[in-house]
């Protein structure tokens, strides 16, 4: 669940159900903030985690050996997203 827990993370992963292959997510030299946490924490923690398979050398981001099991969990959540939505009145 930590893996989950972070929307950058959950983006990457619901952009793979679409599309087989992600690209590119390579590094520049103009990177900001938000680059550079994807670079050096979110790719990497989906990697560790099985769920992508990322090419540094491409920058190639395809399904991992363990995404089956993180695309349920998000299928869940896209089917019962109005359930789990809590507003600030509730």
């Amino acid at each position: 669940m930590e893996v989950l827990s972070k929307q950058q993370r959950r983006v990457i992963l619901y952009r793979l159900k679409r599309d087989d292959r992600l690209q590119p997510f390579q590094e520049s030299d103009a990177l900001d903030n938000t680059d550079i946490e994807l670079y050096h924490v979110h790719l990497p923690q989906l990697e560790a985690a099985g769920y992508i398979d990322w090419n540094r050398e491409t920058g190639t981001v395809m399904k991992g050996p363990q995404y089956d099991e993180v695309e349920t969990f998000l299928t869940l959540i896209e089917n019962h997203a109005d359930e789990l939505l809590v507003t600030a009145d509730e």
